[in-house]
């Protein structure tokens, strides 16, 4: 038998007998490549079978042949021109809306450049955030029309984000404020640019923003994002999927492992710097088969992060793209595309062939914790955010009085909310010493202008509602939708005898930060309803004999907690009316017990525990403790009448630079009990599914919290935590901590000292609870008390709330005037907190007419008023607003 040609020639012939393909064309997908690779094989024994070798080549070339629906021509790559809109990356205020000015009228020029190129060469523009078309129009308000003009004929599209959001750091009424700017040019240009949002860079993607912008009637949202400090390498993710929120409602997404990991949100750049790599792009979409159903591609992003020259650079993208066009075929398509252009490829294909698969769960948060690096600015950006919201309700409330007010508070409200959503953007970190310390002071006036802001809008709120200051009496405003009785602390006067009412409200005199203050418990006040207390002469009161504050224990009629006189913290914490102890014994912490780290572990040591005594309405002790030359105090404070405990800390520290965190632990529970957290927009359990929400490649480290931690046993019982100034959980360090300063988050790029900031105060509120979780009474107990009842002195009418809502069933986010004076009105914005599924009974006494709207006031339906009552549909745990005109 012939034993064949040597075998170096062997090789060479089945070389030849195989095609490699160009750069241009598609590359043979899996299937193929095992034919072909069998051909190979085949193709060696055929030099030793020559009778066969023609049959062998024939079928050789047959399997490497792609079929119709792989020629590199059915595929059409959209590549979005847009630039990473961080505002003050890299360059101050003035030179960052410059750069966003000119990157639009660089584009602009570009489309009337290429208005007679084909369709596809036709130069287009992606705002990723609208302030780029403000800043456009601030600084070239003569080119107006011709903007309006372009994005009418959907050749510029503007995201309607403001800013590159930390979305899980902001609260839901930040997150949906931020949309505020792009509804209103929708409604005054008349242009639609509330279906397709995108946001740039940020790898995380937390699961309360689906039901947010599916409520705000956004379809589609793009996630380029860059895998920095973030566990994002890992994701698993189709690029294209059906996101479903935990309201059901669901959000189509583009978030492309493949896309982002190989050039973040340069993707554009990156194919037409390197037209070689459109091969292996388009051998990647080839090979998901059936997951990828379109012959769509999108390239995201091409300028990269915005600088002083990114207006410049648009023809060069421009010309690139019509250079592709213009090569050999066969090659895909390129298309100078908006970013809704390519949602719209896919809803076409969708629609004949669905193949989206659906993921419900949350993708974790990451950059989000950055702003801890800024601890007292966070802390007055959260107490700014719920002044405002209650100065808003009170507006509105007194705008039924005084309809004028809605407009003289405009400005402000605008302005008040422009702070709130700039505060989110994510740049609190600077590309050197000097453009980090620029960028914390940009947001430290921010947050110093919202708390202004809420001041002076509450002040004209009690003057329109008609207060009557020589009266002698309170009036007090419950800002939330939840019925309360709560604790109201009154600054009191030198030599003022009055007070409320003793047998009704005991009061009890102490001091707060120095000042002269008289505690008292409200009565109950309904939501959004006024209550007056009337003040008269009042003699002492006695102490509570349910209250107790001796040596290191303090005890009320609801807990009794003992304090651990080494640590700092509290060793116990009795629930009386169960029996239960609540803190567990977890690696020798205890509970709100403070450890300041600095690459070595400092707890307190010198620690003081001094009862401050106990009256009619609380009972107090004082912690106080040095860590590395931290000092730290704490007072721990119990009620009488309010099932409660509170921790009030303040901190002095020195400025360093070294990388640092201070924490407070909270060991609770113990075995078996589940971790719950509200985040902005949902209520998560912080673990990997199937035991928490978290999907494959979310962060299991850290987490933004908004309103509330609860830690129980299935059964009950559990606990509620809400934390008023510290945000970050981090569930690495053993038990549960809140980092409330450090640096430690992207240490690289935040600023190292706190801005130079020495002095902190951090809060939390604790509460027990004998049965098992319930979602409605956690939210809506840690708004309570986190948004204190206002108070003012004086008299004024208080009728019946115009608004009333069941806690049990939903709490409001907002109660405001209508954005858009000629529709006119209140909106309430509510939240489904119960997950039931049945409309939500509302009542609404005094008003005429109610139009069920989404959550960024477009009207959609009207709804019945009977007897005052309304019926609202809405998801469980979803978001659902109403317009209500008197």
């Amino acid at each position: 038998m012939d034993a064949g040609p040597p075998r170096g020639l062997q090789d060479k012939v089945a070389e030849r007998l195989t095609f490699p393909i160009c750069d241009c064309r598609l590359p043979i997908s899996e299937p193929t490549e095992r034919a072909a690779m069998g051909f190979r094989l085949s193709a060696q024994s055929a030099i030793r079978h020559p009778h066969s070798a023609f049959l062998v080549c024939i079928i050789g070339i047959l399997a490497q042949l792609p079929s119709a629906a792989e020629e590199p021509s059915v595929w059409t790559i959209y590549v979005a021109n847009d630039n990473c809109p961080d505002y003050t990356w890299g360059f101050t205020e003035e030179q960052t809306r410059r750069a966003f000015a000119d990157i639009v009228k660089g584009h602009l020029d570009e489309m009337s450049r290429t208005d007679n190129q084909p369709p596809e060469n036709q130069s287009r523009y992606n705002a990723a955030v609208t302030q780029e078309v403000l800043c456009f129009v601030e600084h070239y308000p003569d080119r107006k029309d011709e903007l309006i003009r372009r994005i009418k004929e959907g050749r510029l599209y503007v995201s309607p984000y403001l800013c590159n959001s930390l979305w899980a750091f902001q609260g839901v009424e930040g997150a949906i404020r931020s949309f505020y700017p792009a509804r209103r040019l929708e409604r005054d240009w008349g242009i639609r640019c509330l279906d397709v949002a995108e946001h740039i860079e940020e790898p995380s993607l937390p699961w309360g923003v689906a039901p947010i912008l599916a409520a705000c009637g956004i379809r589609w949202l793009s996630n380029p994002f860059y895998s920095y400090d973030s566990t994002f390498g890992a994701l698993k993710t189709p690029p294209l999927f059906l996101w479903e929120g935990p309201d059901g409602s669901q959000l189509r997404v583009v978030m492309d492992p493949f896309a982002c990991n190989s050039a973040s949100y340069t993707q554009g750049a990156k194919l037409l710097r390197e037209p070689n790599a459109i091969r292996g792009w388009v051998g990647h979409y080839a090979k998901l088969g059936d997951a990828y159903k379109t012959r769509a591609i999108l390239a995201s992003g091409t300028h990269g992060d915005i600088n002083p020259h990114s207006g410049g650079q648009a023809r060069g993208f421009a010309e690139a793209i019509i250079k592709h066009n213009a090569g050999p075929q066969p090659r895909p398509k390129m298309v100078n595309a908006t970013l809704p252009q390519f949602c719209a490829a896919v809803d076409a294909d969708q629609a004949k062939t669905p193949f989206l698969s659906t993921l419900r769960g949350c993708f974790g948060h990451s950059w989000d914790v950055w702003p801890v690096c800024l601890a007292r600015t966070v802390a007055d950006m959260r107490e700014g955010e719920r002044q405002f919201l209650a100065a808003e309700a009170l507006i509105a409330v007194a705008s039924l009085r005084d309809p004028k007010l809605a407009e003289a508070t405009r400005a402000d409200r605008e302005r008040a909310e422009w702070c709130l959503a700039m505060l989110s953007d994510h740049a609190w970190n600077g590309t050197d010493e000097r453009n980090k310390r620029h960028n914390a002071d940009l947001r430290r006036a921010w947050a110093a202008e919202l708390l202004a802001l809420a001041r002076k809008l509450r002040h004209l709120a009690w003057q329109a509602g008609g207060l009557d200051e020589a009266r002698p009496s309170l009036t007090l405003f419950n800002p939330l939708s939840v019925p309360r009785a709560d604790l109201v602390c009154l600054d009191h006067r030198p030599g003022d005898v009055t007070g409320p009412d003793v047998k009704a409200h005991p009061y009890q005199f102490g001091e707060e930060d120095g000042r002269p203050v008289m505690y008292f418990v409200s009565p109950l006040v309904q939501g959004f309803g006024l209550t007056a207390v009337p003040l008269r002469t009042v003699p002492s009161v006695a102490g509570s004999r349910r209250l107790r504050a001796e040596g290191g224990e303090l005890e009320s009629p609801f807990y009794r907690l003992a304090i651990d006189p080494k640590t700092g913290g509290v060793a116990s914490l009795i629930h009386k009316p169960t029996g239960k102890e609540l803190a567990a014994q977890s690696k020798g912490r205890t509970l709100c017990q403070s450890i300041y780290h600095d690459g070595q572990e400092h707890p307190l040591g010198n620690v003081k525990v001094t009862p401050i005594g106990s009256g009619a309405v609380l009972a107090r002790v004082a912690i106080t403790g040095k860590a590395a030359g931290i000092e730290v105090s704490t007072l721990v404070t119990v009620y009488d009448r309010l099932d409660r405990v509170d921790f009030d800390i303040r901190i002095k520290k020195p400025t360093t630079t070294k990388q640092e965190r201070l924490c407070q632990f909270f060991p609770l529970i113990g075995d078996g009990a589940v971790v719950r957290i509200e985040t902005t927009g949902a209520v998560i359990r912080p673990r990997p599914q199937p035991g928490g929400d978290l999907l494959p490649g979310a962060d299991t480290r850290r987490f933004a919290v908004q309103g509330f931690l609860d830690v129980s046993l299935p059964d009950g019982p559990g606990v509620t935590i809400a934390p008023l100034d510290a945000f970050v959980l981090r569930t690495d360090l053993g038990p549960l901590a809140f980092e409330c300063l450090g640096n430690d988050q992207n240490y690289r790029e935040v600023v190292g000292d706190q801005g130079g900031v020495t002095d902190f105060r951090f809060r939390y509120a604790l509460r027990a609870h004998e049965g098992p979780y319930d979602q409605a009474e956690a939210v809506a107990w840690s708004r309570c008390v986190a948004t204190p009842l206002l108070v003012a002195r004086g008299a004024l009418s208080v009728g019946t709330p115009p608004i009333q809502v069941d806690p049990a069933r939903a709490i409001a986010t907002c109660l405001k005037p209508a954005d858009d004076p000629k529709a006119g009105g209140l909106i309430l914005r509510l939240w489904e907190t119960a997950a039931r599924s049945e409309p939500l009974a509302v009542a609404a006494q005094g008003f005429s007419k109610a139009i069920r709207a989404d959550l960024l006031e477009r009207d959609q339906e009207e709804l019945k008023i009977a007897d005052g009552k309304l019926s609202l549909p809405v998801l469980p745990c979803g978001f659902a607003a109403v317009r209500l005109l008197p």
